[in-house]
């Protein structure tokens, strides 16, 4: 595990270019609100509808009856109002969800495709967009909708509770949803039946963080087998959770590329049981630790609601956080020797539209997503965690480096699968010219020179490059992260030794070759992730 920290360290040494991780999905909020609910001017503000933090919102319709996220590369089943098995009023039981209609959509090969699923709680509340209401998502998922209208024809989606394949891990006879009324997520359907929206891995895109969920229970809350289950803990789609601790106060998400504050438990502003309002938490916490260079950066900002739900672990409780967040904390520790998490309610940056007054909360003993359960709204007082981006500095870095001029040539754009490749055998021909070192006989005071030609046949056989060994030396690893990792910043060219193949750099399919590429070779490189990439289209610049 020691390459990651490493690699972060270079990465962070050679200065912010196009940034790193996979950016979360804005909210895509818009607006700001004070207080009181008022709609007041974003700019100064640092709430979500002034900073709008995350990948814009982007989606494709596939005209075969589902919809691609152009972030996350998820595949989504688009809903009808046509009484067929996509009907948005279709409502099931959790089992059935996954044993009737996921099997359904694959048993009829929907779309072509026979690997449909339930999302995941991450993945569901990814599509919901935090400035529209009823239902609370993007035109992509909404539009057209009207009685008879097919999935080619037209999308909706039912503005109320729809299921999810995660657990609640407290209360496991309950499951995760998320309300498309406004965007709650919350554990234990009413009734016990809801909609469904069935998702699909794809090729593309960058993959959202995983739940952290790895049992599965059954209606009973008894653990069982996770083989053939279809839930969470079986599938464990993402990229697994993955943090560095920095030693400075500040934990690094290996996934987001977030850099959050830790807490502590010494009475300082980092501390655990610190409370605010909304507003406080921008203007005493937040504005706390610019003011101080908080581990030498003066651009903390509140999280928004996305950003603050992506370090909730749903497999565990009290808090539901990875160990980055929760470990040593005891009574005195500061931010730099443990780090603790109050297992109550977190501001985000993000106000509800429905009811302004009030702004979206995780709550941390078990990770619920909330704006409407606190009695005085944004006036009643909560726990803060700030955050940066990693992609950006306030810091200046001065460094010296050589340039070398070189002539490179643009290939053709190729997709390339790192698959198993058949050899491809060459044979050349070379003639060798040896010129032997001059003999000297004494007797005749007489130097001599001999060339000897030599003409040889040699036969090599050669490989075509896997997707992400920028380096060609057969293998993806820290060597390839740090050559993309200084070709991001300026310091190494475009297919000079050693970035020998560069048609292989775009593991994480964004179309450029930078350091978010680099993170994925290097989390390969030290077992976080598969080393199975599929390479987009890139040539050199």
């Amino acid at each position: 595990m020691r390459l990651v920290p490493f690699l972060l360290g270079v990465v962070l040494l050679l200065g912010p270019r196009s940034g790193w991780g996979c950016q979360l999905p804005a909210t895509d909020q818009t607006t700001c609100w004070n207080s009181s609910g008022s709609v007041i001017p974003c700019a100064g503000t640092g709430e979500d509808g002034d900073l709008r933090e995350g990948a814009p919102l982007a989606y494709v319709d596939n005209g075969d009856g589902t919809v691609t996220d152009v972030t996350t590369g998820l595949m989504w089943e688009k809903l009808s109002h046509d009484g067929t098995v996509h009907d948005d009023h279709n409502t099931y039981t959790w089992a059935n969800a996954i044993s009737g209609h996921v099997a359904t959509l694959n048993r009829t090969n929907f779309a072509r495709h026979n690997d449909w699923r339930l999302p995941n709680v991450r993945e569901l509340l990814s599509i919901v967009t935090y400035q529209n209401l009823l239902p609370t998502v993007a035109p992509a998922f909404d539009n057209h909708c009207s009685s008879g209208c097919d999935v080619t024809r037209c999308s909706c989606t039912f503005s109320g509770d729809t299921w999810t394949s995660t657990s609640e891990a407290d209360s496991p006879s309950n499951q995760w949803f998320v309300d498309f009324q406004d965007g709650q997520v919350g554990a234990g359907l009413e009734h016990g039946s809801g909609p469904v929206r069935a998702v699909r891995d794809a090729s593309t895109g960058c993959p959202l963080p995983a739940t952290g969920q790895t049992t599965c229970w059954d209606s009973s809350r008894n653990v069982i087998p996770c083989a053939g289950t279809g839930q969470d803990g079986e599938l464990r789609k993402g990229a697994p959770l993955a943090y560095v601790d920095n030693g400075n106060g500040t934990v690094t998400d290996l996934n987001t590329g977030l850099v959050w504050e830790k807490l502590s438990d010494d009475g300082t502003v980092h501390d655990k049981d610190n409370l605010y309002t909304w507003a406080d938490a921008f203007t005493a916490h937040v504005a706390t630790l610019n003011g101080m260079s908080f581990a030498g950066h003066t651009d903390w900002r509140l999280p928004n609601v996305r950003e603050l739900q992506a370090i909730v672990d749903y497999q565990t409780i009290n808090p539901a956080v990875a160990s980055a967040f929760n470990n040593n904390c005891s009574r005195g520790c500061q931010a730099t020797t443990c780090s603790c998490t109050a297992s109550g309610d977190y501001w985000s940056s993000t106000s509800s539209v429905s009811d302004p007054w009030n702004a979206w909360y995780v709550r941390f003993s078990y990770g619920r997503v909330d704006a409407f359960g606190r009695t005085g709204g944004k006036s009643s007082a909560a726990s803060v965690r700030a955050v940066r981006g990693a992609s950006t500095s306030n810091t200046t870095t001065s460094s010296t480096s050589s340039t070398t001029t070189s002539t490179s040539t643009t290939q053709a754009p190729t997709t390339t699968t790192s698959t198993t490749r058949a050899p491809t055998t060459t044979t050349t021909t070379s003639t060798t010219t040896t010129t032997q070192p001059p003999t000297t006989t004494t007797a005749t005071s007489t130097t001599s020179t001999t060339t000897t030609t030599t003409t040889s046949t040699t036969t090599t056989t050669t490989t075509l490059p896997i997707c992400g060994d920028v380096n060609g030396d057969g293998v993806v690893n820290i060597g390839d992260a740090l050559v993309i990792a200084q070709f991001d910043v300026g310091l190494r060219q475009c297919a000079v030794a050693s970035f020998s193949q560069p048609t292989v750099c775009d593991v994480n399919g964004d179309g450029a070759c930078n350091i978010g590429d680099a993170l994925k070779m290097a989390q390969c490189d030290v077992g976080l992730i598969g080393c199975a990439f599929t390479c987009r289209s890139f040539a050199c610049p």
